[in-house]
């Protein structure tokens, strides 16, 4: 366990080197928790505010490989898988493989952009690590993770991710706009002029993929969650389908991912026991993407997001 704290701390040191400002803290706190889960990210954030460069040094750090999608009205979902193609001097299929393949770490930029099919070519192998192009399945990375974020500046032609598929991603953490400190820090930067592969540079290599699926496993053996704080869980996500203002609440799928955020706050805060601290910590960005208001909650004069929902309920329902 020793390691992987080592490991948490030095992947931060790394990111830290070339990604300023306290607004991207909480999303480089979620990802690294979401790389030990094993699971994908879902951020609504402003625009250049150095998410592929995070994503890009997060990759380094840990000896990964980083790719890129640029999410398009035009996409197809072969443009993300793959595709066969027929070589007529070989007289025969030679299959290409999409960007997900060999990546660890994938920032899917502005999913809400792209149509629903190949939002949902994106999706799948999300979920079962494999691209499957005409029946036939290729194995990805072992250790793979998504970054997705969605524009919130554009309200035409864009195409929203529905509710079962917002489900599947881990959690949704909250990305300010940048405050005039950190634009003080970017401005102060001697390396400002230099393109983002040179000061990539910068960032030393702390880990690999395997040593990353290692402490994965070491996590979930040896960090214990008492029946008491499984509880405490499920009356959380219970609760969200209880609220006055919520139409549809958290699935099932809530209960799973917060306890597994709750499992690996305790293990990243050096201890092999999880306490309902560590629920709090990640409830808002496990939980809030999850459940939908109603119309009156949302232009109501509290106006009310999912967000504050969830702390409402968090302040509502006590631990045992």
């Amino acid at each position: 366990m020793a390691r992987g704290r080592e490991i948490d701390l030095r992947i931060q040191t790394e990111i830290a080197k070339i990604v300023f400002g306290e607004e991207i803290k909480p999303l480089v706190d979620v990802l690294i928790t979401a790389l030990f889960a094993g699971e994908h990210v879902l951020t609504r954030a402003p625009i250049g505010l150095a998410k592929t460069l995070t994503c890009s040094a997060m990759a380094r750090s840990i000896g990964g490989v980083f790719h890129k999608i640029q999410f398009l009205p035009d996409m197809l979902p072969s443009d993300i898988v793959g595709f066969e193609l027929y070589n007529p001097k070989t007289q025969e299929f030679e299959v290409h493989l999409g960007p997900l393949a060999g990546a660890n770490i994938v920032l899917a930029d502005e999913i809400n952009r792209t149509t629903p099919k190949a939002q949902a070519a994106l999706l799948g192998p999300m979920e079962s690590r494999y691209l499957t192009i005409r029946s036939k399945s290729y194995p990805m990375e072992p250790l793979f993770m998504v970054l997705a974020t969605r524009n919130p500046m554009e309200y035409e032609g864009v195409y929203d991710l529905p509710e079962a598929q917002l489900d599947r991603f881990f959690a949704q953490p909250v990305v300010k706009e940048m405050s005039e400190p950190t634009g003080m820090l970017m401005a102060g930067d001697k390396d400002y002029w230099r393109s983002a592969e040179d000061r990539l540079e910068k960032v030393a290599v702390v880990t690999n993929p395997q040593e990353i699926m290692a402490v994965h496993e070491a996590i979930f053996t040896s960090v214990h969650v008492e029946e008491r704080l499984d509880r405490y869980i499920v009356r959380l996500v219970t609760a969200t389908r209880g609220h006055k203002a919520v139409k549809y609440g958290s699935s099932p799928r809530g209960i799973r991912f917060l306890k597994m955020a709750a499992t690996i706050s305790a293990f990243r805060a050096g201890r092999d026991f999880a306490e309902p601290e560590d629920v709090r910590r990640y409830a808002v960005d496990v939980l809030a993407h999850r459940i939908f208001l109603k119309d009156e909650s949302q232009v109501s004069k509290d106006r009310l997001s999912p967000a504050d929902v969830i702390r409402e309920i968090l302040d509502e329902v006590k631990p045992d």
